[in-house]
């Protein structure tokens, strides 16, 4: 059984640079469990790795999705269980923040019997709705699974609302029968935590450090070449607030101020995720000295950390 790193943490923790300096030490490739960083142009405002960092290990899962079209938890854990695989490319450590992602590569998917096509179709019409929307809907066709949904979790809600729609059973008739679960691999689960005041110093600082690394430029140039506004990428988190800025309906102490607090509720949804879902083996803080060797010790068939 192979056994893979899962290097999970809420934004701005610093799990993206761990894991690479731990890649590239260790010779191994990388895949993002990030439902943000697929989106094709939104390197500044999802933080996507540099040129420079990409030439450091080999990165999958990244900077290749056009705006329009949306991915799924399904998508990205078939790609990433087909990486983790094959035989012929260096071992792959998987690094992310999304928990739908990590919850269907790690625990397998529910398996339903629906053509792509009704799957795709159903999309399309679900994505032009507002998440308040979503929620009101799955609320009159499957009220277990909306009381149990955040109003604004959209990517959690646009699943339900497919499965209840593409199958006419709500979701829990699903999870009653079953997960397919990965047989062939063993997941070493790490979650990298940081105490609330301390992630919500990083957060200010990177979103600092974004508003003035070009993001405002970013979404300006995208809007130029003709990028829908409402498009599922533009959709990602902090991208709305932009849009609205450049557009005059927020000034910039409103732009910075509207997407801490996004942000801020984001990862403390993270960290409620992680510590109710995430079946961590260890829980590390990303500043401790050790915990660079302590990843590493987890690359070994069997390694304790």
């Amino acid at each position: 059984m192979r056994e893979v790193l899962v290097i999970m943490g809420a934004t701005a923790t610093g799990k993206s640079a761990l894991a690479l300096d731990l890649a590239e030490r260790a010779g191994r490739e990388l895949i993002s469990a990030d439902s943000r960083q697929v989106y094709a142009g939104l390197r500044v405002g999802t933080a996507q790795p540099t040129a420079a960092e990409r030439a450091r290990a080999v990165h999958h899962g990244i900077d290749f999705l056009p705006l329009a079209r949306r991915w799924s938890a399904q998508a990205f854990a078939s790609d990433a269980l087909a990486l983790l695989r094959r035989a012929d490319r260096p071992p792959a450590i998987v690094v992310g923040g999304t928990g739908f992602y990590l919850e269907a590569l790690c625990e397998g998917l529910f398996p339903l019997a629906v053509p792509a096509a009704r799957l795709a179709a159903l999309r399309g019409e679900l994505g032009g709705l507002a998440s308040p929307a979503l929620h009101a809907r799955l609320m009159a066709l499957d009220p277990v699974s909306a009381a149990r949904l955040h109003p604004n979790d959209r990517q959690r809600l646009l699943r339900a609302l497919e499965v209840c729609l593409a199958t006419g059973q709500p979701l829990a008739a699903h999870h009653a029968r079953g997960r397919e679960r990965p047989v062939d691999l063993r997941w070493r689960r790490v979650w990298l935590a940081l105490e609330r005041p301390v992630l919500a110093e990083r957060i200010a600082a990177r979103l600092d450090a974004m508003l003035a690394g070009g993001w405002r430029e970013e979404v300006a140039a995208l809007l130029g070449e003709g990028a829908d506004p409402a498009a599922p990428g533009l959709q990602t988190l902090g991208y709305p607030e932009v849009v609205a800025h450049l557009r005059g309906r927020l000034d910039r102490a409103a732009l910075r101020a509207a997407v801490l607090l996004r942000t801020r509720q984001y990862a403390k949804r993270q960290e409620t995720w992680f510590r109710h879902r995430g079946r961590a083996e260890l829980v590390l803080d990303p500043r401790a000295p050790d915990t660079p060797a302590r990843l590493a010790a987890l690359l070994a068939p069997g390694g304790s950390p």
